[in-house]
């Protein structure tokens, strides 16, 4: 290993540990050399430094001559200056090597030409001369007087001079400074619902289904039922992460399901829970009955509407107790709910009810108009599926008088007798459990059978509620 360094290069590496009081330890590790080979390298300068003082052979004679003639206070001063040269020398060199730098060639040359101190004469007027042949005497002289200039107390190196032996030894590498990263912007959750191709402001949305059996009888039911359903996972499919939902069934006058007792967040787990619910109800009468069930029943959640509250209502103030933004109302023709599956308890609130008229289709009065009778039966046949028709026209009439209410009165005049929704919405009103503003934006979508309305009072409720809430009302949105 030694062989890949040069004379200079040893005596550099030598000369910044002990300047610098590098360990050998690490200056042998720095330069990759062992410590063994690195401390020869130290002892070989130590013991043979002084060599490089003494004069060429042809001197040697007349060097051991003028010796042997000096006295005790030459020695003194001889011994001094060897110390003093030697100091010399160490900073000569290291000027010499900073120069190095500039003019690395013509430096080298110069440094492997010096053996001696004779050849610094040019660079160092006060290094010592050799003395010429046949002047003995002069020489000696001439080595005292060099000797007491030597030992003469010299200026310390000059500042500049200091900094350029720093700069001649191994400089640390710089310490990277990492560039600062700035800051990330968190972008702000989605605010937005998209329904039927439509975007709202909000992110807690409750979606309202109707799914009484009443929303499959008549002529195109069954389709708009299924698109309702469609428009429904659509909407939900599209749902930010960061949103939040909930889906509320309800039918006939105070029934009703909700996914979760509380608004849920919108994850892909709810989201495929609420889909699947979706899509597992039936088209038929007997599956929509079951399938409807399977999440939290009214007696689970926290919503309790007062008496007086049905249909729709009900199932809007089940969707305003979840305090959302948005609510998404699908309806069908409720106000054709089967009234042998409502309990009586179901109708407090609402005044006085005749529940045998209310419940049965007898007692027809016989006295009603041909042209009210014809009228009738065409209307049923028109919201009525064929299959679902009977087998003869008088069960028609019968069903179809039944269905619009008819019944006999006292005067033998027909009577329409229907439940009190101009009432239900008082005390909707009423029950609301949030200030009016902070009742939340509401989207009725009403499909109905062809040739078939809401009672009117029922119908204007509705519209002025959802004006009011800054909402929206569409009839039949799913019929082309």
């Amino acid at each position: 290993m030694s062989e890949e360094f040069s004379g200079e290069q040893k005596l550099r590496i030598v000369l910044e540990s002990i300047i610098r009081n590098v360990p050998k330890g690490e200056q042998s590790k720095k330069y990759g050399v062992s410590e063994e080979e690195f401390q020869s390298w130290h002892d070989h300068l130590i013991q043979n430094g002084g060599k490089i003082f003494d004069q060429s052979q042809q001197y040697n004679s007349k060097s051991r001559h003028v010796k042997k003639k000096m006295g005790p206070l030459a020695k003194l001063f001889l011994i001094f200056s060897l110390f003093t040269n030697l100091g010399l020398l160490i900073f000569g060199i290291v000027y010499l090597l900073n120069n190095d730098n500039k003019k690395e060639e013509l430096v080298e040359d110069e440094i492997n030409s010096i053996d001696s101190p004779v050849n610094l004469v040019d660079r160092f007027p006060d290094a010592v001369a050799p003395p010429t042949e046949g002047k003995k005497e002069e020489a000696k002289d001439t080595d005292i007087e060099v000797m007491l200039e030597n030992a003469r107390v010299k200026p310390l190196p000059s500042k500049s001079q200091d900094n350029n032996i720093e700069n001649l030894l191994a400089q640390p590498g710089k310490i990277a400074i990492p560039s600062l990263i700035p800051p990330v912007v968190a972008t702000e959750p989605e605010n937005e619902v998209t329904f039927l191709g439509r975007s709202y402001e909000g992110r807690h949305v409750v979606y309202l289904l109707d799914v009484g059996t009443y929303v499959l009888d008549g002529n195109d039911s069954v389709e708009q039922f299924n698109q309702s359903k469609e428009a429904l996972v659509s909407s939900i499919i599209t749902l930010s992460p960061n949103s939040y939902f909930n889906l509320v069934l309800y039918w006939n006058l105070r029934e009703t399901a909700a996914l979760g007792k509380t608004i849920l967040k919108a994850s892909q787990e709810n989201k495929k829970y609420a889909i699947d619910w979706i899509t597992s109800l039936g088209d038929n009468r007997e599956s929509l009955k079951v399938d409807r069930n399977q999440y939290y029943p009214k007696e689970l959640l926290y919503a309790k509407p007062i008496a007086g509250i049905i249909g729709p209502w009900y199932g809007l103030s089940t969707a305003i107790s979840f305090d959302p933004d948005l609510v998404f109302v699908l309806a069908g023709n409720l106000p054709e709910y089967d009234r042998s599956e409502v309990p009586r308890s179901h109708y407090e609130g609402l005044g006085k009810v005749n529940f045998e008229k209310l419940q049965s289709g007898e007692n027809l009065n016989t006295n009603i108009n041909a042209l009210s009778r014809e009228t009738a039966r065409k209307w049923f046949y028109a919201i009525t599926p064929i299959a679902s028709l009977p087998a003869n026209e008088e069960e028609v009439e019968k069903m179809a008088l039944t269905r619009l209410g008819f019944t006999a009165s006292d005067q033998g005049k027909p009577v329409y007798t229907p439940l009190a929704w101009d009432k239900a919405f008082e005390t909707f009103l009423s029950g609301l459990e949030v200030g009016f503003d902070r009742i939340p934006q509401t989207h009725v979508m009403l499909s109905l059978p062809k040739y078939v309305s809401w009672p009117s009072p029922l119908l204007n409720s509705v519209r002025e509620f959802t004006e009011s809430s800054r909402g929206s009302f569409s009839l039949n949105p799913f019929l082309p």
